[in-house]
């Protein structure tokens, strides 16, 4: 079972104390992940009326909470992208809309300019690369 935390009122802003509080207790309860609730176009909860995630926020909750117990809602790309490069590719993410499933794999499999380097920065890719632009 997971459960979620936060709030869709883009005005409400959680302390992050009260979202570390309320993770434990649903992971207490026997949650098996958290979702961090950002609402459906991604402008609430862990994520700014903009979109812009609550950097503060998210390290705050980090300093309690491993992120392996936590599912990010990123319905927005450049959401996806900060994600995939803060945590990895194998991080938890949530509330992706079925169009953007496919665009979202080549994020995690560093086959996009958004996270290509962030994946491919051995020698050996760097020399391949080196003779494609060539």
């Amino acid at each position: 079972m997971s459960t979620e935390v936060g709030s869709k009122d883009p005005e409400k802003v959680i302390p992050p104390y009260i979202w570390i509080k309320n993770i434990k207790a649903e992971l207490a309860a026997g949650a098996w992940k958290v979702i961090a609730e950002a609402r459906e176009n991604g402008t609430a909860g862990i994520y700014r009326s903009n979109g812009e995630v609550r950097f503060g926020l998210v390290e705050e909750i980090l300093t309690q909470i491993d992120f392996n117990d936590l599912i990010f809602e990123t319905p927005q790309k450049a959401q996806q992208v900060w994600s995939i490069k803060k945590f990895g590719h194998l991080v938890n993410l949530g509330n992706i809309a079925v169009d953007d499933v496919i665009s979202l794999e080549t994020l995690r499999l560093g086959l996009r300019s958004d996270t290509l380097e962030t994946f491919h920065k051995s020698s050996q890719n760097k020399s391949m690369f080196n003779l494609i632009e060539n």
